[in-house]
């Protein structure tokens, strides 16, 4: 007998399949540093998912951070901390809760941070660094009381540095990507790599021009399984490798919640640099990834498809665990955290795929069993027609018989309604074995 109050809700137990999927940060992450304990009982006071707050936070920060921030291991120059995640769930699952108590955890700077934008458009994304500013034309005023004062004129142009994006359903950047002359998909792809953005155009409103290395950028997504699918799917244009993957649900969330551990006052969002920080990494992962790097151009390495930037997201995710350690170089223990971080976006992220196939197998054999059965349906009317179509012939050879044959009017009469529509063929067929012949309008029986 159940001892839970009246008003408590009916959870159904819990499905082994979701407890047991791979692709969650394991306990040996938590435990780590008192850091990620912080942001994982942060969560479950509020009854979230650790992983989220965890990954909402990584894509928020890698948006506030200073644009100057960028990790140096010796492959591309200087590379941006820019990180895109991905949260996988269904309806009311809590994909956005993370998006939300990312800001209690850690506040915003005080100045120009553009905090939670939706996705509209890839002008849209590149807009969000623009405004309009007063600068002096280089002339002076001739006359009048600002006489000796600089002329002044309006100009577009980038005015801020930072922002973090959010989209509640991922479907919906589908969609918009779909659009007829829609840049959304390679501005996204851009993004992730802190390229250039914006596009020039004949009028200087609409014109955008945001230069590499001049922004930070995070985007948080929030995916139903069906719509993550097929954004996986995609991946010869390369948006979906640029994601860390994540689980919206946590069975690791306790019965009583914890209490709030209070916000990261000290976070690495909330400093401001005049001029660019490199952060360094470890002699011997700059070798590991150079070694992977040649390795590819030389053709001895084939790596997987959706793990064509795998080096890149674990060298952001490293720089980003270091900075929240309070430390501008990267360690050997930053980037094994990184690499578990990887490897459980992956297992999220194959878990999908694997899924996707299961469905995609399930729906072929189904579509099989349609075909299989509509012909044997097919070949079930056409014997029950040919049933038919006997036993009306032997029906036109009993009413011919009688002297001088039948009319076609009165054959007709004769018949059911459910005969009349294969009469003609009976006819034809009593005719084909001698039963009968025509003559005239009449059918008449023939005789040795």
């Amino acid at each position: 007998m159940s001892t839970a109050p009246a008003w408590a809700p009916n959870i159904a137990e819990a499905d082994p399949e979701v407890v047991s999927r791979p692709g969650r940060l394991p306990e040996e992450f938590w435990a780590a540093r008192p850091l990620f304990q912080h942001i994982r009982q942060a969560a479950h006071s509020e009854g979230c998912s650790g992983d989220v707050l965890f990954y909402s936070s990584l894509a928020r920060l890698s948006g506030m951070i200073s644009h100057h921030y960028r990790a140096v291991t010796g492959i591309g120059g200087r590379a941006s901390l820019n990180i895109f995640a991905a949260i996988v769930g269904n309806s009311g699952a809590g994909k956005s809760t993370g998006s939300s108590l990312t800001r209690a955890l850690m506040p915003a700077p005080e100045e120009d941070f553009r905090d939670g934008l939706p996705v509209g458009s890839g002008e849209g994304i590149a807009e969000a660094f623009m405004g309009t500013v007063e600068e002096p034309t280089g002339d002076l005023h001739t006359h009048g009381k600002n006489k000796g004062d600089p002329v002044m004129r309006r100009v577009r142009k980038q005015v801020r540095h930072n922002a973090y994006f959010y989209v509640d359903e991922g479907q919906t950047i589908a969609k918009l990507g779909e659009r007829n002359g829609s840049v959304l998909g390679e501005t996204l792809r851009r993004a992730a790599v802190g390229e250039t953005l914006g596009q020039t155009n004949a009028s200087e409103e609409r014109t955008r021009y945001i230069p590499a290395g001049s922004y930070s950028l995070g985007l948080l997504v929030g995916f139903q399984p069906s719509t993550a699918v097929p954004v996986l799917a995609d991946a010869s244009t390369g948006t979906p490798q640029r994601f860390l993957w994540g689980w919206a649900d946590d069975p690791a969330i306790p019965d009583s919640p914890p209490e709030w551990p209070g916000p990261l006052a000290m976070h690495p969002g909330m400093r401001r640099l005049d001029g660019p920080c490199d952060l360094k990494f470890p002699e011997r992962i700059r070798r590991l990834l150079w070694a992977d790097k040649i390795g590819r151009n030389r053709g001895e390495i084939e790596v997987p498809e959706l793990d064509g930037h795998a080096g890149l997201i674990k060298v952001k995710v490293a720089a980003m665990l270091a900075l929240l350690d309070g430390r501008e170089h990267v360690t050997e223990d930053d980037w094994a955290l990184a690499e578990t971080v990887w490897e459980a976006s992956c297992g999220a992220r194959d878990h999908l795929v694997e899924r996707a196939h299961r469905e995609a197998a399930a729906e072929r054999e189904r579509e099989e069993t349609a075909k299989v059965l509509q012909v044997v349906r097919e070949h079930e009317a056409k014997a029950e027609a040919s049933v038919a179509v006997e036993r009306v012939a032997r029906l036109v050879q009993k009413h011919a018989s009688q002297v001088g044959g039948i009319t076609w009017g009165e054959l007709n009469r004769r018949m059911a309604s459910r005969d009349r529509k294969v009469l003609r063929k009976a006819v034809d067929l009593a005719e084909a074995r001698d039963w009968v012949f025509g003559e005239g309008d009449r059918v008449c029986v023939k005789t040795d």
